[in-house]
């Protein structure tokens, strides 16, 4: 894990935001559809990513705190209970890659379900580690997460997953919509024109 460490280790903006999300581009559907192909979380390894968490749980008699093996707050009990999700999946010789895969799949899936979040590959990612990416769409306004980014830092004990389900649940009734980012754009180019 010290690999994935020096990989965060000059990002050390760790400041918790609970103000609005900031507007950080507009994009045509065009540009969107070029860049972003919509992915089924269940193609992926879905059910062999509930098999080692069921398989975590039975091997190292811990129980499930939530009955919804995919919840945030039972995916954050195996990555910091003993043995630890990360040292379990390396007993069966798992790359590190591939548990962090598992685990941000998991986390992807509880997100549709609940959130109404759709997973994307995206075809040009600012960053390595954001390949996949999980948008919220309110009528054009755009929630983005990185589930296999996220997962890092929770394996890295910089995050948890729950903590981000907060966030997302206070964050969602906020999130503008593009008619109402136009709206406060004429706005504010009005008020400058009246200045």
């Amino acid at each position: 894990m010290n690999f994935f460490k020096k990989i965060f280790s000059s990002r050390k903006n760790t400041q918790q935001n609970e103000n609005p999300a900031n507007i950080s581009g507009v994009y045509s559907t065009e540009y969107f559809d070029k860049r972003y192909t919509e992915q089924d979380v269940y193609e992926m390894v879905f059910d062999d990513s509930i098999k080692m968490i069921e398989s975590f749980y039975i091997d190292t008699n811990n129980e499930q705190e939530h009955e919804l093996i995919n919840h945030p707050v039972n995916l954050d009990q195996v990555v910091h209970e003993a043995p630890g999700y990360h040292a379990y999946c390396q007993n069966f010789e798992m790359e590190d890659s591939m548990i962090i895969l598992t685990l941000s799949v998991l986390f992807s899936e509880y997100l549709i379900k609940n959130f109404g979040f759709k997973l994307y590959k995206d075809s040009e990612p600012e960053f390595p580690l954001r390949g996949l990416t999980l948008k919220y769409n309110n009528n054009g306004g755009v929630l983005s997460l990185y589930p296999f980014e996220y997962s890092l830092k929770v394996l890295n004990n910089e995050a948890t997953f729950q903590s981000l389900v907060e966030r997302i649940e206070s964050q969602i009734p906020m999130l503008p919509s593009s008619e109402d980012v136009l709206n406060n754009l004429k706005e504010l180019r009005q008020n400058l024109n009246e200045s």
